[in-house]
C-alpha cells in the first residue's frame, strides 16, 4: 500500500499501474508461452474430444482434444506481435506525414491531409480484408495492413499537435540560423511530441489487437491449426452451446488486454498532463 501511496503522490494513477501489469504479464506469456503452456498446443488428445474444464485441463478441450488453455498462452505471442509491429509502423508513418504536413503547411498539408482522409474514409476491417487478401494471409502482412490503417488517424493527431509547436520562437530561430526542414521537424519539433506520440500508441495498440483478432476470426489470419486467439473463436463457433470454452477462453483474453492497454493508455495520459501542468506552474517569489 505504502508503494501504490508514493506512485499516487508522483500522479501515476491507479489504472496506469494495473494496465501496466496486465501489459506487462501479456508480454511475458507471449515471450515465454512454449514453456509455460501445460501441454503441447498441436497435439491432439483424441480420448479428450470436446473436455470440460478439469484438473489436467484447466480451460477444457476443443473439438480435435487440444488443450484450450495452451493453445490461448502460446496463442499470445502472434496476436501482440502482430499488435506491436503494426503500431510501430503505424507511429512511423503518421509521424513523418503529420509532422512534415503541419511544418510545410499550404498546398503540402492540404495535398497530404485530403490523402489522409480518403484512408480514413474505408471502414477499417473492410481495408484490412483487402490488403491482406491481396498480399496474402500471414503475420507480416497482417501487421502491414493494420499499420496502414492507423498511420492516417496518428497522423491527425500528430499533425494537430505539431501546429501548435510550428508557430513557436526556437522554431523561427532554427530556421534563421539556415538549419534544414528535416532537422527542425526530427530534432525541434519531434522531441515535443513524444507525450502526444506515447499515448497515441497506447491507444493504437488496444485497437490493432482488436482488429488482428477479427482479421483471424473470418480467415484472413494464421492458418490452421497454428494458435491464434481470433483463429480460435471462429473455428470452434460452431460448437458454442456444446462446449463454449473454445470460444470464450480466447475472447476473454483478447477483452482483458484490450482493457489492460486501455488502462494503461489513460494513465499515461492522466500522468504526462499532470507532469506538463507541473512544468507551467509558477513558482511565487
Amino acid at each position: 500500500m505504502e508503494i501504490l501511496k508514493k506512485f499516487t503522490r508522483r500522479h501515476v494513477s491507479a489504472s496506469m499501474i494495473i494496465g501496466s501489469i496486465i501489459l506487462l504479464l501479456f508480454i511475458l506469456i507471449g515471450i515465454f508461452g512454449m514453456q509455460i503452456a501445460p501441454h503441447d498446443p498441436q497435439e491432439m488428445y483424441f480420448e479428450h474430444l470436446k473436455e470440460k474444464p478439469s484438473l489436467t485441463f484447466l480451460l477444457g478441450t476443443d473439438r480435435f482434444g487440444r488443450d484450450v488453455l495452451s493453445r490461448v498462452i502460446v496463442g499470445t505471442r502472434t496476436t501482440l506481435a502482430i499488435a506491436f509491429f503494426s503500431t510501430s509502423l503505424a507511429i512511423i508513418i503518421g509521424i513523418i506525414v503529420g509532422a512534415v504536413s503541419a511544418y510545410f503547411g499550404g498546398w503540402v498539408d492540404n495535398l497530404m491531409m485530403r490523402g489522409n482522409d480518403i484512408f480514413m474514409s474505408f471502414p477499417s476491417l473492410i481495408f484490412a480484408m483487402l490488403v491482406v487478401g491481396v498480399l496474402g494471409p500471414s503475420v507480416v502482412n497482417g501487421a502491414i495492413a493494420i499499420g496502414i490503417i492507423y498511420a492516417p488517424r496518428v497522423a491527425r493527431v500528430i499533425r494537430s499537435s505539431a501546429l501548435g509547436i510550428v508557430p513557436l520562437e526556437y522554431i523561427d530561430a532554427a530556421r534563421v540560423r539556415g538549419e534544414s526542414s528535416f532537422y527542425i521537424i526530427f530534432r525541434e519539433i519531434l522531441p515535443n511530441l513524444w507525450p502526444t506520440i506515447i499515448v497515441e500508441g497506447s491507444i493504437r495498440l488496444g485497437y490493432a489487437i482488436l482488429l488482428s483478432a477479427s482479421l483471424s476470426y473470418v480467415g484472413l489470419g494464421q492458418p490452421p491449426p497454428t494458435p491464434d486467439w481470433g483463429l480460435m473463436a471462429s473455428s470452434e463457433r460452431g460448437y458454442m452451446f456444446m462446449t463454449p470454452w473454445p470460444v470464450f477462453a480466447p475472447c476473454i483474453a483478447i477483452v482483458i488486454s484490450v482493457i489492460g492497454v486501455n488502462l494503461l493508455g489513460e494513465g499515461l495520459k492522466e500522468f504526462l498532463l499532470a507532469k506538463g501542468s507541473r512544468r507551467k506552474e509558477v513558482v511565487p517569489l
